[in-house]
């Protein structure tokens, strides 16, 4: 399966620490998931090492486990198998294929803001889609993170 790497980054004017809520607070992170095209949930306790599951309202999605949680820097996770209609398959040819690609979200602090990096593996012929739904999921991000603290956010 070819394969490419999507690199998006952003600037945002909000501390890491708001941004690292954005992406792993549940209140937040379904509403900028849905950028990414179909409805999708996180269910994740976000700790290295845990199990990830990405599924949209039918069930389907991707598991991964998070390899690197480092708070309000960065966050790596790899691909270990597939959800279809709520069925957990990781030995599946296409589950197995799936273990090349990883998710990986990065913060570094630059002038005053943050610079958010998202690097994504994808198989070739997705790339373009992948590559401007995360430029709207960016962009969601960033409206969350910059906002005038939803929600008792600090």
């Amino acid at each position: 399966m070819a394969r490419k790497l999507v690199q998006k980054s952003i600037s945002i004017n909000a501390s890491a620490e708001r941004i690292w809520r954005v992406i792993t607070e549940a209140q937040y992170n379904v509403v900028w998931l849905a950028a990414l095209g179909r409805r999708k949930i996180a269910q994740t306790d976000w700790q290295e090492g845990s199990k990830a599951v990405f599924v949209d309202d039918a069930q389907t999605g991707l598991i991964t486990r998070i390899r690197v949680a480092r708070p309000f820097e960065k966050i790596r996770m790899q691909n270990v198998g597939m959800i279809t209609n709520g069925v957990e398959d990781y030995e599946s040819d296409d589950a197995k294929e799936s273990r090349e690609f990883f998710e990986q979200y990065l913060l570094t602090p630059e002038d005053g803001s943050v610079r958010m990096r998202v690097e994504v593996t994808v198989e070739d012929d997705f790339c373009n889609e992948v590559s401007a739904c995360w430029a709207n999921a960016l962009e969601v991000i960033k409206e969350l993170a910059e906002s005038q603290a939803p929600d008792g956010m600090c």
